[in-house]
C-alpha cells in the first residue's frame, strides 16, 4: 500500500486553498491509470481507466428503487449538457438517498484508488483546477479512504475490529484499528471520531500500538497506574482485541481513562498508554468527523 499512502499523503498535503487533480501515470508508457480530484485537502472523488461499468453498478446498489441503465443514462446527459454535478441530478431526481450516493461514490473512490495503486512505480502528477472548484456533494478525508482501502484488503480483520474503538467512541478525540498485515505493518482498516488527522499522524499512531504491544503485551496494572498518573493532557491509548487487530485512540480527559482501562481489563485486552502523541503534529483539522465505517 506504499503508493497509496503516499498519494493519500499528498492530499493531505496540498493547501487547503487549492482545488485540482493528482494525475497517475505508468511509467513504462505514460498512459493515465487514474485521476484523484482534491478540494480543501480532501478527496472529492477518485477515478481509474476503465471502471465506468462499476460505478453504475455501485449506483444501482445503493439506489432508492429500481435504477436502469435508461435512468442513468438520462443523468449522465444531463450532468454533461448542463455541467451538473452527478450527485446533486440522483438525489434531486431521488434516485438515490444522500446516504445512498455517498455510500457508492466512497466504495467507487476506495476501489479507483486500488485500482491506481498496486504497488508498482508511478508518476503522479498534480493538475490544478482552473476554475472554482468542483462543487462536490461529499468529500473525504485521506484517513477514512485509507482506512476502507484497508478494509477491502484485509477484510477479516475489518469485520473483527468495529466492537474495538465501539468501546471508547464517546471519550475518544479519534479512534482507529489496525490490521497487522502480511508484513507485519500497521494497516489502518477502521476509523472514527471527532478529530480528523493525516495519513502519517494515523499511521504513526498504529505503528507505536502494534511496536508497544508487540514488546511488552501490555501494561501491568501497576505500570499502567503509574502511567495514568503521569497524564496531564491527551494521550495515546492502545490496546490488541485479537492476534492480529490492534486498536489506538486518542483521550483528552484523563478522568476517562480508569474506567477504560478496567473495561479492557475486563475484556481480557492487553493495552499500553503514552502520554505523549507519537507522530501528531500540534493542530488537526476537526471539522467534518469522519463516520464509523
Amino acid at each position: 500500500m506504499a503508493n497509496l499512502i503516499d498519494l493519500l499523503a499528498a492530499v493531505d498535503d496540498r493547501p487547503a486553498s487549492e482545488s485540482g487533480a493528482f494525475v497517475v501515470d505508468d511509467e513504462r508508457d505514460g498512459a493515465v491509470l487514474g485521476s484523484v480530484f482534491v478540494e480543501t485537502s480532501r478527496v472529492c472523488w477518485a477515478a481509474a481507466t476503465g471502471r465506468g461499468a462499476r460505478l453504475r453498478a455501485l449506483l444501482r446498489e445503493h439506489a432508492a428503487r429500481a435504477l436502469d441503465d435508461a435512468a442513468l443514462d438520462d443523468v449522465f446527459a444531463r450532468c454533461r449538457d448542463e455541467q451538473c454535478a452527478l450527485g446533486t441530478v440522483l438525489v434531486e431526481r431521488e434516485l438515490l438517498s444522500e446516504h445512498g450516493l455517498r455510500a457508492a461514490l466512497k466504495q467507487h473512490t476506495v476501489e479507483s484508488l486500488i485500482a491506481q495503486c498496486d504497488g508498482s512505480d508511478r508518476a503522479i502528477t498534480w493538475v490544478p483546477h482552473r476554475q472554482r472548484g468542483y462543487r462536490a456533494r461529499f468529500t473525504f478525508p485521506p484517513m477514512e479512504l485509507l482506512a476502507a482501502a484497508g478494509a477491502e484488503l484485509y477484510p477479516t480483520e475489518a469485520a473483527g475490529a468495529g466492537g474495538g474503538i465501539e468501546l471508547v467512541r464517546t471519550a475518544a478525540l479519534t479512534a482507529s484499528s489496525f490490521a497487522i498485515g502480511d508484513a507485519d505493518e500497521a494497516v489502518a482498516v477502521r476509523v472514527a471520531g471527532t478529530t480528523v488527522l493525516a495519513v502519517r499522524e494515523l499511521l504513526a499512531l498504529g505503528e507505536w500500538a502494534a511496536a508497544a504491544l508487540s514488546v511488552c503485551n501490555g501494561f501491568s496494572p501497576t505500570v499502567m497506574a503509574r502511567a495514568i498518573a503521569s497524564v496531564t493532557g491527551a494521550s495515546a491509548l492502545g490496546w490488541r482485541s485479537a492476534r492480529r487487530i490492534v486498536h489506538v485512540a486518542v483521550i483528552d480527559e484523563r478522568a476517562a481513562l480508569p474506567d477504560l482501562v478496567a473495561e479492557l481489563t475486563r475484556r481480557g485486552h492487553p493495552a499500553v498508554l503514552s502520554s505523549r502523541l507519537p507522530g501528531l503534529r500540534q493542530s488537526s483539522e476537526t471539522s467534518h468527523p469522519p463516520p464509523i465505517v
